[in-house]
Formats: structure tokens, C-alpha cells, sequence
């Protein structure tokens, strides 16, 4: 594997991690409302499941999957309940928030939630269809290929780690602290917003 080569699956790795979603609104969910240990279970679990969408594009069963509309479809619907459902569970919670207590219970469902929000987004099927199309050829290797899966997950996972830090820092702290009802709501109408948006967009696509 050249040089060039590397840097390329590298560098659309990078773009594909950094670019606004509803996974970067989990994840800062999660670091903000929760704490940052939690921001980087969600982010770990979430470069998981990318990880995943690269190995079923590297084994061609992305390709099934986006060709199959019935399961397509049924993904996106998924994940637009699963989208409103935080955001309601945002809105409506009366809990507390204890910036201050290293809450420690509750980790796997933070890596679940950072894995659920990856795995039921189906625009990265075809992002990764897309992207590593040109990388894929019968002439792969072994290692090549576990480059490409690999690079995928990590990359995005160290991403949402490295997000986790800067919006845990003490000075965004503390502006969270003297707003926190304020932006726990709006968090909330963001996630639904996302989900009503989707739901719109499938039903244009079939009038």
C-alpha cells in the first residue's frame, strides 16, 4: 500500500467522521448532560459501529442491503423513532443534573446509544458503497482490507473522543451549568427536528 493511498482512505475517513449529524449531537449529549466518560463510551461505541458499515462495505453486503428497499427503508424508519425518542426523553426529563458527581452507572447504555445512532443511519451504507468503492478490487489482501475497516472506526471514534474533551472543558462546563434546562430542551427539539426532517424526506420520496 503506497503512501498516497493511505493518506486518501485517511483523509475521506477524517471528512466522513467530522461532518454535522445526529451522531455528533449524541456524543455531545451524552459529554454534556452526562459526563465525559460517558462521552467517550457513546463515542467508542459509535466508531464500532462504523467500523461494522466499513466491513460490510469491504464484503459487498452494503451493496445487498442498500438494493434491498423493504430493509432499507425499514432502517431509516428505525432510526427516526429512535432519534425522536431521545429527543422527547430530553425534553420531558425531570432529573437533576449533577455536573459535579462522576456518575459511573449506566456506560453501556451510552455505548449503545453511540453504537444505535451509527448503525441506524443508513446514509452511510452509501457513503461507505461510495467511498471505498475505489478502493476495493480482487487483488486486495488480507492486511489492505483490514486497513480499510480498521482506519474507518478508529478514526471516527478518536474524533468523537477528541469532541468529547473540548466540550467537557471547564469553560464550556460552566456556561452548561447556568443554561442547562435551556440547552437540555433545545438538544431535545434538535433531535426531533432531525426526526421529523427524515420522515418528511421519506414521504416525498413515495408521493
Amino acid at each position: 500500500m503506497s503512501l498516497i493511498i493511505f493518506l486518501k482512505i485517511f483523509t475521506v475517513c477524517i471528512l466522513g467522521a467530522i461532518s454535522p449529524g445526529p451522531s455528533m449531537v449524541v456524543v455531545i449529549n451524552n459529554a454534556i448532560f452526562k459526563n465525559r466518560y460517558h462521552g467517550i463510551l457513546t463515542s467508542i461505541g459509535h466508531g464500532l459501529g462504523i467500523g461494522i458499515y466499513a466491513l460490510f462495505a469491504v464484503l459487498g453486503i452494503a451493496i445487498i442491503i442498500q438494493t434491498n428497499i423493504f430493509f432499507f427503508n425499514t432502517i431509516k424508519i428505525i432510526s427516526i423513532i429512535f432519534l425522536i425518542y431521545l429527543g422527547l426523553k430530553s425534553i420531558t426529563s425531570k432529573n437533576k443534573l449533577e455536573f459535579d458527581k462522576k456518575e459511573l452507572r449506566g456506560g453501556l447504555m451510552s455505548f449503545f446509544q453511540g453504537l444505535s445512532i451509527s448503525l441506524l443511519n443508513p446514509k452511510i451504507f452509501i457513503w461507505f458503497v461510495a467511498i471505498y468503492s475505489q478502493f476495493m478490487s480482487l487483488e486486495n489482501d488480507l492486511i489492505f482490507n483490514t486497513y480499510l475497516v480498521l482506519t474507518a472506526g478508529l478514526v471516527d471514534a478518536s474524533w468523537y473522543i477528541i469532541l468529547t474533551f473540548l466540550v467537557t472543558s471547564k469553560a464550556t462546563l460552566e456556561v452548561v451549568k447556568r443554561k442547562s434546562i435551556l440547552l437540555q430542551k433545545a438538544v431535545g427539539s434538535i433531535f426531533i427536528l432531525i426526526g421529523i426532517l427524515l420522515l418528511i424526506q421519506i414521504i416525498t420520496e413515495y408521493t
